[in-house]
């Protein structure tokens, strides 16, 4: 078996000494241009890992962030997921990505596997209700997405209830008079929210809210099929229907193409999340842009404000802003 390079391979190669290629590989004093490339050729002939653990012990930071999200296969997270990863490698920080699948029980072991990492920090997309194994963490948290009900939690979110606000507004100026929405399950942030935003606007509109046209259930393509089903099986179906994600969107319009409703004619749709396929659908789909890209961007910088403080600052929320979209799917032209 060939034998690992080790640092002093690299000084031997470069000729230069040990201490020098420790500074400039940890950056812990400075090396000259000519030097550091010297040692970088050094260290690509050689293909030389340096030893992260044993930089993190020395240094007390592992130079990892553990992200944790609730489902991978929903079309929302991997710009969400961009976002934090373009801002935190741009800074030295590589990510460590666990799916939760919506699960309390596996986010729990994912926590502690990222611990057992060491990781400098966390940024976390819900898996439920319960956080209290994330506020006694001796580490930066902050969370997007899904968040809890904490005043003493960093978080980084949009205003669901606005976003949701939005689109009913939107289906009640077109004169819809019976609009549905198919809803998250609430012990949620963004369930709860956003059905909040549907029955504000119906008031606001001077529309009384009736249950007929609510369906609740997961946010699974599953969970947007069968609300979908159950509403269009009425004796009187609604004439218009807000989804409150993208992966229920997919499930609502699977229902309604596999059994030939017409879009907008027979029923208009808008979505809450802007996903690149809503363009492509025929008519193209009307849809709030929940700004995925720029929610990573914001979650990794108000990470690294967390991970770089050297005294504990008081928590920070940060609210983006919200659009409408507008396409043919609710009925304009």
């Amino acid at each position: 078996m060939k034998r690992k390079p080790t640092l002093n391979d690299v000084a031997a190669l470069a000729g230069v000494s040990n201490a020098t290629v420790s500074n400039a590989i940890n950056g812990t004093k400075h090396v000259g241009d000519d030097v550091r490339a010297k040692i970088d050729q050094a260290i690509a002939a050689l293909d030389y890992i340096p030893n992260s653990l044993a930089k993190s012990l020395k240094m007390n930071e592992s130079r990892l962030i553990g992200l944790m999200i609730w489902d991978i296969l929903n079309p929302g997270f991997p710009p969400i997921v961009r976002g934090i990863e373009d801002t935190l490698r741009k800074n030295g920080f590589n990510v460590l990505l666990c799916n939760t699948d919506s699960d309390p029980v596996k986010e729990l072991q994912y926590l502690k596997v990222l611990l057992g990492r060491q990781v400098d920090g966390l940024v976390v997309a819900l898996a439920g209700p319960d956080v209290s194994h994330f506020l006694a963490l001796n580490i930066p948290v902050v969370f997007f997405n899904r968040i809890p009900e904490c005043t003493d939690c960093n978080v980084v979110t949009t205003d669901n209830a606005q976003g949701a606000y939005l689109a009913t507004e939107h289906l009640l100026r077109h004169g819809y008079r019976r609009i549905a929405i198919v809803a998250g399950v609430q012990y949620i942030s963004v369930g709860r929210e956003r059905f909040r935003g549907y029955r504000k606007a119906l008031e606001d509109g001077g529309r009384a809210f009736d249950e007929r046209f609510v369906r609740v259930g997961p946010f699974t393509v599953e969970g947007g099929y069968q609300a979908m089903k159950e509403l269009m099986e009425q004796d009187q179906p609604p004439d218009a229907v807000f989804t409150s994600n993208n992966i229920l969107t997919l499930g609502a319009l699977r229902y309604l193409r596999e059994t030939g409703y017409r879009i907008p004619q027979d029923i208009a749709v808008v979505s809450y999340d802007d996903p690149d396929w809503a363009t492509l659908l025929d008519p193209p789909l009307t849809c709030v842009d929940a700004q995925n890209y720029q929610m990573g961007i914001s979650t990794g910088e108000l990470l690294l404000e967390r991970v770089q403080e050297k005294t504990a600052a008081k928590p920070k929320r940060v609210v983006l802003p919200l659009s409408l979209t507008v396409r043919r799917s609710c009925g304009c032209p």
